[in-house]
This record gives structure tokens, sequence and C-alpha cells, in this order.
């Protein structure tokens, strides 16, 4: 059965408290069982995904995060809550296990649902209290809330897959008993007034210290294995199978022995830089800049350095977004600055073609020395000269530098 799909993908709004939230989870988990072999993706089923396999016990919870500033409570009819629980129901129907939970978590408060157009069109009476804060305390015999459950969230599945491929569970749904409805029901942890992403973070501090593998070698960095954590999600959330998104709790441990052995260094925040350049608009490949300070230069060795640069291309596609993006950024930013220093000498007149391999080198050299120094606190994918030397020759050829201003 194809079911309507609900990832929001990497620009969704809360990503990071999905991570945050993700990772909390898996340290809870292994803070309850030692021996438990637990996994924690994002955006798979719902926002947050953990299974937890102890023995022959499985539990899979599903989650639905929703960290909102500008909302001061949900109700029953939100769309924020109505999207989660027809999701909710998708999964249940496709996998319905004893071991399955949901979990629909956010920062702001219950509200109380009123009697509007809507509801009167679907003859609904409202319960006298709030119908979240009934159905967190169970209290599924009061008057008017199963019933109204039940029609609000058929008609809100009913809308949801009008003009869809197909009705998804709409017929069983409709054929639901009331003992199946509380037993969908029963499976939802309502956690609201819940910590915001700042809040989480310093809670996650306090988990890790819980961790059997804490010890006084990872005081003070336990942002480290925050951040370490949040990388490797970030970096996992383009793969397209659902099952290396996930982290399990042999890599959580993984990075705990790394941070408190000195060996994690963090993925250089300025690829967000990388991303925010402005298009440039000298359109000049490489052959045209250098042409345009030396006419006789060696066809043969643009030749080469074209090849070189379609190599280096193939490798900056290999790799993972953020750490290309950081890579090129570094290096584009050494060379610019350097190119300024080189050229306040240069009077715009053709030079020989062994001025500008020098310039070249100079780059290189200068380049490499900036990617050293940041090394001491990032990680970079690539510390060999030659890959190096081909990506600053394909930032010229990128329109990005020039040797002519």
């Amino acid at each position: 059965m194809t079911t309507i799909k609900r990832e929001v993908g990497e620009q969704g709004k809360g990503f990071r408290l999905q991570r945050l939230r993700a990772i909390k989870l898996l340290f809870e988990k292994m803070n309850a069982s030692q021996k438990a072999v637990i996994y924690a993706g994002t955006e798979y089923l719902d926002d947050v995904y953990v299974k937890v396999i102890d023995n022959e016990k499985v539990e899979v919870v599903a989650e639905g995060d929703k960290n909102y500033d500008s909302k001061t409570s949900f109700s029953f009819m939100s769309n924020e809550v109505k999207n989660s629980l027809i999701s909710f129901l998708d999964c249940w129907f496709q996998y319905d296990s004893e071991g399955l939970m949901f979990c629909f978590y956010t920062n702001v408060k219950i509200g109380k649902e009123y009697n509007t157009q809507y509801l009167k069109g679907l003859g609904i009476t409202l319960p006298e209290k709030p119908i979240i804060e009934l159905l967190n305390k169970k209290e599924y015999g009061r008057e008017h809330l199963l019933s109204t459950v039940k029609t609000v969230l058929l008609d809100e599945y009913q809308k949801q897959y009008t003009g869809k491929h197909n009705d998804g569970f709409l017929k069983p749904l409709e054929e639901l008993s009331d003992e199946l409805w509380i037993s969908f029901l029963n499976k939802i942890d309502w956690k609201f007034e819940q910590e915001d992403e700042k809040e989480l973070e310093q809670t996650l501090i306090e988990e890790i210290r819980k961790q059997s593998l804490y010890t006084v070698n990872l005081y003070g960095k336990e942002s480290y294995v925050i951040a370490a954590l949040l990388d490797e999600f970030e970096k996992r959330q383009n793969y397209k199978d659902h099952l290396g998104r996930l982290i399990s709790d042999s890599q959580v441990r993984l990075k705990l022995l790394e941070v408190g052995n000195n060996q994690y260094k963090m993925t250089d925040p300025v690829y967000e830089q990388w991303e925010k350049l402005e298009p440039p608009t000298d359109k000049r490949n490489l052959d045209e800049k250098i042409e345009a300070v030396s006419i006789t230069y060696s066809k043969r060795k643009l030749g080469m350095f074209a090849r070189k640069i379609g190599a280096v291309k193939l490798e900056l596609a290999k790799i993972d977004s953020m750490d290309k993006g950081a890579y090129q950024y570094r290096i584009y930013d050494a060379c610019e600055e350097r190119l300024m220093e080189i050229l306040e000498s240069y009077d715009g007149s053709e030079v020989e073609p062994r001025v500008v391999d020098g310039w070249i080198d100079d780059l290189v050299q200068f380049a490499e020395k900036h990617l050293a120094e940041m090394s001491k606190d990032f990680t970079y994918p690539f510390k060999n000269k030659d890959t190096l030397r081909n990506t600053i020759l394909e930032l010229f050829d990128s329109c990005y530098l020039s040797f002519d201003g």
C-alpha cells in the first residue's frame, strides 16, 4: 500500500530539533539497557524513528516533533496535530506490531477546541475539556470524546488522500471498531510543554554524563559529542536507503571514545558561507583567464589543466556536501586573499608563462598553510597537494578566481 510521502527533507522546519531528539532517545535507551541494540534516525516513518532490540523484545518509536515560537498552544483541531495523527494512522496500518509506539512532542501547551462552523458541519459536540488532555489521561469513556476523534480524523484522512493515486487505508479506517481506535490511541505518548532546542542541548549534556563510557576525558567536551552526532545525522540525511540514515548505539559509543581521546574534529561550519556565495559574474574559463595575461602560455599545458579539473570535479562530487563546501570555501578564501597581494604589483601587461606558474605555485603554498592551520580544529576531506592544486585550478575555471581583477 502506497501512503502519502511526508518527509520534509533538509529544509524542513525544526530539523535540528529532530536530530537532537533522536540523540536524546538514543542516550535514554542506552542508559536503560546496556545489552540492547538501538538504532535512531530522522525522517523515517515520522520526524524521529527509534528501534530497540533487547533480547527478543522489539520496540519501535515514531515521533512527530513540533517546535514553535509563534504559537502558544495546539488543540486537537490544529493542523499540526491532525497531520501527525494521520501519519500515525498510516504507520499503524502499515507496520502494526505490539512494540510500535508513537509520540507527539512539542514545546507549546495543550489548547482547547472551540465550536467552529467546520465542527458544526460535521455534527460534532465537543467534550467539556480539551481533547488532547483527555486522550493523554486515556479517559476514553468521556462523553463525545471518541466520537469526535473518529469523525475528525476520518474527515481529515479523506481530505489528505483526495486527488491521490489511492485512498490509503480509508476503507479499513472507516470499519475500525471503538476497541481498535482505543488500541491505536493508547500507543500515543503526548508530550506537551517540552524542551526547545536550546534546553534540549543542555539536557543532552546530562544524558552524556550518565553514559558508562563517560570519563574525566569527556568532561567539558560534551558539546563536541553532540556536534559529532549532529554531523553524523546531517551527513546521512541524503542517503536514499532509509537504513543508511540510522545511527546505532555502537556508533554513539565510538563518538564518545573519539571525543574523549581528542580524535574528533568538527566539520568546518563555513560550508554555509560557500553555499551563500553570489554567483560569479566573470564567465571566462581557466584557458581564457590565463591567456588574458600570458598569450604565449602552452596550449598543451592548458589541455593538461583541463584533464586535472575534470578529475577533481569527480573527486569533489563523491564527498559530502558540507565537507566539499568547507574545503572549497577555505581554499577560495585563502586564494582570494593571496591574489590581492600578488596582483598589487601587477600592472596589467602581458607576463611570461613562468610568471603564471609562479602565481599558481604561490597560491597552492598559501592555501596549503591556511588549511593546515584550520585543520587543528576542523576536518577536511583531502590532505594531498595535488587535489588542492587541482581545486584551485577548478576555482579559476568555474569563474570564482582570476588573474586580472
